[in-house]
């Protein structure tokens, strides 16, 4: 098969005008033209230009123009073609200007998905981009507005250094406190980082507070790592954050972190030290005795309940009686109603002693279970499993 090569277009120059030097030349061409390529002669030297309106690798606008610097002088004629400009005829490639900026508007009234942009610009009359159109146009711009997906530690460690300090505005976000770790330091295993995020006005919130919640967030993820929440709780039982922690683990050291970023913040904002008189999480040490290396005093540990009710009804789950099931639970909801640490402990005896079935009845079915594997193996029982001393030697053996 042979290959067929568009014919080239010759183009038809006519000169334009002469300008006594290049510097006038240059100017006169504004901002219409993008320069293309040169050439020499024995004339002198010929730059051209293409259209700025056509992309460079893409068809070409018909129209151009080219400056002579001729050689024997400093003269610069400007030649232009016969045919006019064409750009606005050809197709554009991509999504036009006026659909982009109507996408990026989208986005940020949180239209965010594809079809639903599809639909949203189908009502407004606009010349529909192909899916995957979108769907590109989208991962650009949200590199361009919340950054790239994956960040170096080199790079975190320099906007942690950016972020350091405290704005005069009480909701502007800062680094309180951050520490990262590369490798190749003495007793670091991998590459480790952390990272936590406040405002002046959530710290000075974490100031007038007696208690602290803290879990970590998988709704929430950077680069594969959960967000680290810290805070408390109102008497009107609202949930507000003291910050946010990124951290490369979960372990005790990246807990003592967060709780002694609290002291740091305070610090930074000239309020006391928190002093807090209880701690309410799950049942992670992690956040135990993180929770302990930094606030020495005396506090009460308490059970999340959302967590301690979910691995409750987990349990319960396997009890046949649905009517029991459902007692042992209603009962252990008034227990979590209990007012003070002594009522509490009244209940929970009371408790203990309303519910020797549930005890009891484990005993019975593991006797029932010991039984039945013991007559199953009774040489005068019917298809008895019986124990073999010796290999069963066959014809094929």
């Amino acid at each position: 098969m042979r290959n067929t090569k568009r014919k080239k277009r010759t183009k038809c120059w006519v000169k334009e005008a002469v300008f006594d030097n290049a510097v006038k030349a240059e100017v006169s061409l504004g901002n219409t033209w993008s320069k293309h390529y040169t050439n020499y002669s024995d004339i002198g030297r010929k730059v051209y230009y293409r259209c700025r309106k056509s992309k460079l690798r893409g068809p070409q606008c018909s129209a151009g123009i080219y400056l002579l610097y001729h050689a024997e002088s400093d003269q610069v004629s400007i030649y232009k073609t016969e045919t006019d400009h064409d750009h606005h005829e050809r197709k554009v490639r991509g999504i036009d200007e006026n659909v982009n900026k109507c996408i990026e508007d989208l986005f940020n009234d949180g239209i965010t998905k594809p079809k639903q942009i599809i639909r949203a610009l189908q009502t407004r009359n606009f010349e529909l981009p192909s899916y995957v159109q979108i769907k590109n146009f989208l991962v650009q711009y949200k590199k361009t507005k919340f950054g790239s997906y994956i960040v170096s530690l080199g790079e975190l460690e320099q906007w942690c250094k950016q972020n350091i300090n405290i704005s005069t505005d009480e909701n502007k976000y800062f680094v309180v406190s951050y520490k990262i770790m590369y490798n190749d330091e003495e007793d670091v295993d991998g590459n480790k980082f952390r990272v936590f995020l406040s405002t002046v006005r959530l710290l000075n919130i974490a100031s007038i507070s007696s208690h602290i919640h803290a879990d970590a967030t998988y709704k929430l993820i950077w680069q594969g790592f959960p967000a680290l929440i810290i805070g408390t709780t109102d008497l009107k039982k609202f949930f507000h954050p003291f910050g946010l922690a990124i951290c490369s683990n979960e372990k005790t050291k990246d807990f003592k972190f967060i709780f002694n970023s609290i002291q740091i913040g305070l610090e930074k904002i000239k309020k006391d030290l928190l002093k807090p008189s209880a701690l309410v999480s799950d049942a992670a040490d992690s956040i135990k005795n993180g929770f302990k290396n930094v606030f020495k005093d005396e506090y009460n540990q308490i059970m999340c309940w959302s967590h301690m009710k979910m691995k409750v009804q987990n349990r319960i789950y396997h009890i046949d009686d649905k009517a029991i099931a459902d007692e042992i639970m209603n009962d252990i909801e008034m227990l979590q109603l209990s007012n003070s640490s002594t009522v509490f402990e009244l209940a929970l005896t009371l408790f203990m002693k309303k519910e020797p079935h549930v005890r009891s009845r484990f005993l019975v079915i593991a006797s029932n279970i010991i039984n039945n594997w013991s007559i199953e193996r009774d040489p005068s029982s019917t298809n008895a499993k019986v124990f073999p001393k010796e290999p069963t030697i066959c014809l094929n053996l």
